[in-house]
């Protein structure tokens, strides 16, 4: 059996995918390597490991196999593959199965099932006029959010915006693009409150609504805003635990070439830098932060593949390495 790892021990990013296919084939994804297929699982494994060993540590992964079945993974440098107690193997469901489900419900009861794909009760018993009347009220309370910040009162603003925030995630669902934007200005008066942290979790969470919708342009319009954000905190303990948010952001929405997660990356990399020689004595002074657009800043120069530890000769085979059943032979 791959050995046991505990979640607390692998950082949360990055995480790689290992999609394997009914023919036998691995196709692996994720932070700083090329998508790419690969005739045999341990080749999509020697993939990862090579990325481990320039970070000098485990990585995770997400193996699916073609029966939907999911296994949290780690990944070490010299390619041991390891398990996530907790998160073991589940079986997922097909959506195309739940799609004919959806469909036989409409079929038989479609007041049910409007109740079921709308996701809240609430909102599916809200007709058009009360949701628009909801959202007139949101948007007109959102002229008093700004009337609290410029008479400096910060602690208002921030409780009211809040609680349009959550009303219109009620009235109208909580990916609705008029929702997405009230939760941006939440985004915004959360920082100004003296919590940029929480400002960037919530800018994180907006752009991604907007990438899983597939409006590429506001999703990068609303991650720039929290990669800015970030990049202004200057408690070390405080931009580290941002960069985490956005890391994760930037690896969905890595912008124009995967320019932005290269700088993200980078500049993660440089706080943790930092942060180490602040707290290590006889150290030199902390490296010059690398700018948004230099992802390879001073300070931020990661190992070749060269400098890295070579990686072992094959191992039996383990549990999640087996080859699929009934595999086709490569065209």
């Amino acid at each position: 059996m791959p050995t046991t790892r505990e979640p607390a021990d692998i950082p949360a990013w990055p995480v790689y995918d290992l999609t394997v296919h009914d023919d036998g084939r691995v196709l692996s994804s994720g932070p700083l390597i090329s998508t790419s297929g690969h005739s045999t699982r341990a080749a999509a494994v020697h993939t990862v490991a090579e990325v481990a060993a320039r970070l000098g540590r485990p990585v995770r992964a997400r193996a699916t196999e073609p029966d939907g079945t999911v296994w949290h993974l780690t990944i070490s440098p010299d390619g041991e593959v390891g398990e996530i107690p907790g998160d073991g193997p589940r079986a997922a469901v097909p959506r195309k199965r739940h799609a004919k489900r959806a469909a036989k419900a409409a079929a038989t009861d479609p007041a049910a099932a409007a109740s079921d794909t709308s996701g809240s009760g609430s909102r599916a018993r809200m007709g058009p006029g009360a949701r628009a009347d909801s959202l007139s009220q949101v948007v007109e309370s959102l002229s008093q959010v700004t009337d609290h910040l410029e008479a400096g009162r910060v602690d208002q603003a921030t409780s009211l915006v809040a609680q349009l925030d959550e009303q219109a995630a009620s009235a109208l669902g909580v990916s609705h693009p008029d929702a997405l934007r009230i939760r941006e200005v939440r985004a915004r008066v959360t920082a100004l409150a003296g919590d940029p942290v929480g400002g960037v979790r919530l800018y994180r969470d907006v752009a991604e609504r907007w990438y899983y919708q597939g409006d590429s342009e506001q999703a990068e319009a609303v991650a720039g805003r929290a990669e800015a954000l970030w990049r202004q905190i200057t408690d070390p303990e405080q931009a580290l635990s941002a960069g985490d948010a956005v890391i994760r952001m930037r690896n969905q929405i890595p912008g124009s070439v995967g320019d932005a997660l290269t700088a993200a990356v980078a500049h993660q990399a440089w706080l943790m830098e930092a942060h180490t020689a602040r707290n290590t004595p006889n150290t030199p002074h902390a490296p010059h932060a690398p700018s948004a657009h230099d992802a390879n800043g001073p300070g931020t120069r990661e190992p070749s593949v060269a400098e890295s530890p070579a990686l072992p000769r094959p191992r039996p085979v383990l549990t999640w390495e087996r080859p699929a059943v009934q595999a086709r032979p490569m065209g």
